[in-house]
């Protein structure tokens, strides 16, 4: 064992390969790590990030480990040593012994360069001045070497055993990649998996790398534990570990007592050899007439394509990817095609979106292989002597090759569409729309098929060596787009291999305009690899020349004629397409990276800072034309402004900001009381003109304003460009300039980069007397007059806030005016397509009839009911428990699917035609969450509208937390409390392990400032559970006197989140007072758990049960740090349940025998319960009702 061990090891460390692969073990992580940046309170280098560096490298350094682990024995049979070494005194297991551990002792090697990769990025980046990647922790060795010992030597145990025993074993490469792409496939499924509250459990043990394992240990840890717990084996990554170093352990102890020499040297396919005695004498001569014309090289080209093809789709291994790729690909679309549980219909656009995700990724792998198994092939079975002596030229032979691959990649965009069409028959849908078929996979998948076996060909027949080459093919094909990405902080697709301009399917708007851009793009990359390839033939390998010296001066001989031509071309070609597509991404849409961007609003700050706060005009009354162009996607918008002076000195000047999205947008024309008005400053590329008034405005005075401004589209652009399209613009008050300045950077690491103070909070304090008179949405105005009057695309209709009250056509255009029948904020939207109307009424309990409008598209007639009668049950529960709706009109307006919200208007609400319109929600115990969005956005009406919330901290939760409120109590009231209570599991899940991402320190609700996730979710548990102990009607009742307090700025103040506080606090009785401040003014998190229940039945049949339930409370600080536990006692639920059961809605409930909420002392706290029946399982805080960290233990058996 011992010298076989010392062989292997001086065999690889002659090998000049073995160095190339440590030093890029070695660079890779350095690289990570030194771009490596943190936009959260958590350390750039703390523990977790260095897990995700080096576990993260694991998945790359399989090319690595198969290129060292998978050829020790191989390689004595490639190169017919076998018979050789086996005649020696060496026993089979010392044999395999000393290939095996000289081979791991090289990939431990590679392991501890990529630790010390790691270590020197992220000291080199410590060293570096660049506030923005965070602040870095003191250095800590063990903080490298635990993720270097549990994550990269066991993955590399496990996956090094398998791809020695596949080549020991096998003897054919494609195993070898068949089980690396198995590997590779168990990732991909545990990251799926652990995206659903219902599988994450599967995750932790089908990732053979342990990272799923890991974000499954950390998903609910706070900042203080991401920055200082080291990584160990414990808990459920415990388990992934043993699991996956046994199965390692395994498969080595069959390689090492199943191997024989004797087997090793038998061939395993039996010849059926048929002697032939007969002499045949040879009595004629054959001509062999050779011809070598055009038409002879065309057929030989043919001929040898075809011979490529088939021998790569007749390859059982390549069958066998394809058939895991389309399993990987359904389950991907089943797993993508839901939202909140709830399926959608299998619409074209998703499976042709979806089918790909998971498809083309495989499919980008088997061309990657066969690319290299296309060069190498000849070689690794000893037949390139004669294939290599064939009378064709090396034209016809490299170019068969090329054919071959584009033929597979032909294949395989049709197998891409059939899987798509058979997923779509299962489940029962036909609309199979072949047309997007086509388009999709021939616009952009099938070019970027094109560009990639074109690039892996050149980079195996260049460098030589297929692992190597397959490496560096994935190195170029993900790694440089992530160094582009993490180096320049660009997303520019010149630079990125095969990056293209980003799009979007819609039924409203199909392809829209995007194909024109992936055109150039997809046209820009096969260019490229084109170049490459014709450059690769100099370097095809025929004959014997191996030596790099020999490759290139051949490769120098054979550039000439038509060669230099070709290549020429394709780089001319390539240049200028990337000409062309720069001037239109960089030049006509002026693209723009991270740190320009970061560096204008630095700049726009240090210049306009002194406006924040300075008085300026609000708007009272506005008038709007608005003409939607869409065949050229522009806009031309003019608006007639009565504008005030709000405040107690003259204004005499005016700052108009631009913040439509689309770059071309221009202020044409300022009309000022009747007389036109020009900019003393124009900032071109913060997009903000500051204006001159002919005459200071005075104090409470008015003004006329008319300002015309421009929307026009050029090119493609690396923007999706989504406000104006051709059937589904949907943009908002944006078209017209704000009139105040506020700071865009909210990054304290940006905002030190640039030499800006740090902020610890976004808005002002709550007693700020100047944030208490702006509105949080919009400063520019507080209620005002609305009217609109819009054209649009005859065909289409347009929609604006307020009531129709009169519509035309015009030529070639259609017209509609709408006027806001009372006062409303300064926050209104224009949408347009071609549209169905659904309408239907709802009667306010004054009597008063309100007309609801559904605007959908044609397709989308099926889930209409869902949204009226979400509209129907808010609208109710608003104006019972707050206030009767003011207006006569309520529309839902579908827009395409380029993003997935909705958002509340004034008598509008755009809802994006992927959240509820194409769901199917045909079974009942599916969540319907068209309805329940919809009641949300209703909601808004009253919260958010007729009550704005002040530009203050913490005051959105006046909006969001109240509106998500409304939407829970019209679930609970439509569904009934089984319907609210699976609402609460997830709730409960998004809030904690989304608590360390945000790039502020977390905030108790009162003084939250960003984070959806305490707004929605942790705001609405809190509420869910005040009105369940305090009472609904309680809760109601303080907040119907809070919205009559603020509604329409009455007050001459907006409310803040203290208000709302106040609200409630002052109807809570003083026992439950502490809920209150629980829920707003602290964060809480419970630790609730069943220690052990067990019941005996009485004489009477009855049951009686003994449970213990521990209970503890813990306020925590804003970085997730313990500050006190609870030593009071607490309200909490406890019960007893026997078997869950189904309702009539068919969804699942738990089935209480004995519930009731008790006050618990912090600990143990015993019950003894008698029931009519036994009971199975025993609970605390069994409905989620409580913000707790682990809740998976609050339900346990119960043990008789």
């Amino acid at each position: 064992m011992k010298e076989i061990f010392l062989f292997e090891l001086k065999y690889r460390l002659k090998r000049p390969a073995t160095y190339i692969y440590i030093f890029m073990m070695f660079l890779i992580p350095l690289l990570l790590a030194v771009f490596e940046k943190s936009v959260t309170a958590e350390f750039t280098n703390s523990p977790s990030a260095i897990v995700s560096v080096l576990g993260g490298l694991s998945i790359f350094a399989l090319f690595f480990y198969a290129a060292i682990m998978g050829v020790p024995v191989y390689r004595d049979e490639e190169h017919k040593t076998a018979q050789t070494y086996f005649t020696y005194p060496i026993s089979e297991k010392s044999y395999i012994l000393g290939r095996f551990w000289g081979s791991f002792t090289i990939v431990t090697i590679l392991n501890l360069a990529a630790m010390f990769g790691a270590i020197f990025g992220f000291v080199l980046g410590a060293l570096l001045d660049r506030p923005d990647y965070g602040t870095y922790a003191d250095f800590n060795f063990w903080s490298y070497f635990f993720p270097f010992l549990y994550l990269l030597v066991f993955n590399s145990f496990f996956i090094g055993t398998l791809f020695f025993c596949l080549m020991t074993f096998f003897k054919r490469m494609p195993i070898l990649y068949l089980g690396g792409i198995i590997i590779f496939i168990g990732t991909i499924l545990s990251r799926q998996l652990l995206s659903n509250l219902d599988t994450e459990w599967l995750s932790i043990y089908i990732d053979p790398f342990g990272i799923s394992a890991y974000a499954y240990l950390t998903k609910y840890w706070s900042v203080t534990e991401l920055n200082t717990t080291q990584l160990a084996l414990t808990g459920k990554f415990l388990l992934n570990r043993l699991l996956w170093l046994g199965l390692g352990l395994i498969i080595f102890l069959i390689t090492l007592f199943r191997f024989s020499y004797l087997g090793f040297l038998t061939s395993k396919k039996k010849k059926n050899i048929k002697e032939d005695n007969d002499l045949v004498a040879s009595t004629e001569t054959i001509n062999v007439v050779q011809e070598f014309s055009k038409k002879a090289q065309r057929q030989n080209l043919w001929s040898l394509s075809k011979i490529e093809f088939l021998s790569i789709v007749k390859e059982p291994v390549f069958l066998v990817l394809i058939v895991i790729g389309v399993l990987l690909a359904g389950f991907i679309t089943y797993q993508n095609n839901q939202y909140n549980g709830t399926a959608s219909l299998p619409l074209t656009r998703f499976m042709v979106t979806y089918i790909s995700a998971g498809l083309a990724l495989f499919s980008t792998i088997i061309l990657i292989i066969y690319s290299g198994e296309a060069v190498h092939r000849t070689r690794n079975n000893k037949t390139f002597e004669f294939y290599d002596a064939l009378p064709v030229s090396n034209t016809t032979l490299y170019l068969s090759k090329i054919i071959s691959l584009v033929g597979v990649s032909v294949l395989l965009v049709f197998v891409n569409i059939l899987v798509g069409i058979i997923y779509q028959t299962v489940n029962g849908y036909f609309n199979y729309e072949l047309g997007m078929y086509l388009t999709y996979n021939f616009t952009s998948l099938f070019p970027s098929y094109v560009a990639t076996l074109l690039l892996a060909f050149f980079i195996h027949v260049l460098v030589n060596n297929k692992f190597l080459g397959h490496f560096i093919v994935i190195v170029v094909y993900v790694g440089i787009p992530i160094l582009v990405s993490l180096a320049l902080k660009t997303s520019n697709p010149l630079l990125g291999f095969g990056e293209t301009t980003p799009s979007f399917l819609s039924d409203l708007n199909g392809f829209g305009h995007y194909l024109t851009g992936q055109f150039w793009l997809n046209l820009y990359w096969i260019l490229f690899t084109c170049t490459l390839a014709a450059i690769g033939r100099v370097f095809w390998n025929r004959g014997f020349y191996s030596s790099a010296k020999e490759r290139f001066k051949l490769a120098k001989s054979r550039f000439k004629g038509k060669t230099v031509a070709y290549t020429m071309f394709f780089f001319f070609a390539f240049v200028s397409v990337g000409a062309y597509s720069y001037y239109n991404i960089k030049v006509l849409n002026h693209m723009e990276d991270e740190d320009f961007s970061n560096k204008l609003s630095a700049d726009a700050e240090k210049a306009y800072g002194k406006y924040i706060n300075k008085p300026h005009i609000q708007v009272i009354d506005l008038k709007a034309d608005i003409n939607i162009l869409t065949e050229t996607r522009g806009v031309d918008a003019k608006g007639v402004f009565k504008v005030i002076n709000p405040s107690e000195v003259p204004i005499d000047t005016v700052l108009m900001e631009i913040a439509f999205p689309t770059y071309d947008t221009k202020i044409v024309k300022v009309i000022y009381n009747d007389q036109e008005i020009q900019p003393f400053l124009i900032d071109s590329l913060y997009r903000l003109n500051i204006y001159k008034l002919p005459k200071p405005l005075q104090p409470k005075d008015t003004a006329n304003l008319v300002i015309e401004t421009q929307v026009r589209t050029h090119g493609f652009a690396m923007d999706r460009e989504t406000a104006v399209l051709g059937n589904g613009t949907f943009f908002n008050d944006g078209i017209f300039p704000k009139f105040h300045y506020e700071v865009a950077l909210m990054e304290n690491g940006v905002r030190e980069k640039y030499g800006l103070e740090k902020i610890d909070f976004i808005f002002p304090p709550r007693t700020d007397s100047i944030a208490l008179k702006k509105n949080l949405f919009n400063e520019d105005s507080d209620f005002m007059n609305f009217e609109a009057t819009l054209s649009t695309t005859k065909g289409q209709i347009a929609v604006a806030p307020g009531v129709l009250v009169e519509q035309w056509d015009h030529e070639d255009r259609s017209y509609f005016n709408y006027k806001m029948e009372d006062k409303s904020d300064y926050f209104f939207n224009f949408v347009s397509a071609a549209y169905d109307i659904e309408k239907d009424v709802w009667i306010a309990p004054s009597g008063k009839k309100v007309i609801i409008e559904v605007y959908h598209s044609p397709k989308h007639k099926r889930n209409l009911a869902s949204f009226i009668k979400g509209v129907k049950v808010s609208m109710d529960y608003n104006s019972k428990n707050f206030y009767e709706y003011p207006y006569s009109v309520i529309r839902i307006i579908e827009f395409p699917a380029h993003t997935t919200f909705a958002q509340s208007f004034a008598t509008t609400i755009p809802y994006s035609e992927d959240f509820g319109f194409v769901a199917d929600f045909s079974n009942e115990k599916d969540f319907n969450y068209a309805f329940s969005v919809t009641a949300h956005e209703i909601a808004h009406q009253w919260w958010g509208h007729i009550v704005a919330p002040s530009k203050t901290r913490g005051a959105n939760i006046i909006s969001e937390t109240l509106a998500e409120y409304v939407s829970l109590m019209s679930l609970k009231h439509e569904y009934g409390e089984n319907g609210i209570k699976g609402f609460l599991k997830p709730s409960l899940d998004t809030y904690l392990s989304r608590r360390s991402f945000s790039f502020k320190p977390e905030r108790p609700l009162i003084d939250v400032e960003t984070g959806q996730h305490i707004w929605y979710q942790k705001g609405s548990m809190i509420m869910y559970d005040l009105q369940d102990v305090i009472g609904e009607d309680v809760i109601n009742a303080g907040l119907k006197t809070f919205l009559n307090e603020y509604k329409y700025f009455e007050k001459g103040v907006y409310p803040t989140s203290e208000d709302l506080y106040k609200s409630i606090y002052n109807v809570t009785p003083d026992s439950l007072k502490y809920k209150v401040d629980d829920g707003f003014k602290e964060i809480v998190l419970y630790e609730n758990r069943v220690m052990n229940a067990k019941t005996k039945k009485l004489d009477n049949s009855k049951w009686e049960t003994t449970f213990t339930v521990n209970s503890k409370k813990i306020y925590y600080d804003d970085t997730g740090k313990e500050k006190l536990v609870d030593e009071k006692k607490n309200l909490v639920d406890i019960g007893l349940f026997g078997e869950d059961i189904t309702g009539d809605d068919g969804v699942t409930i738990k089935n209480p025998f004995y519930f009731e909420i008790k006050w618990l002392s912090s600990g143990d706290n015993t019950f003894t319960i008698v029931t009519d029946e036994k009971p199975l399982k025993a609970g605390i805080d069994p409905y989620n009702k409580l913000i707790d960290r682990n809740s998976d233990d609050n339900l346990e058996s119960v043990e008789e």
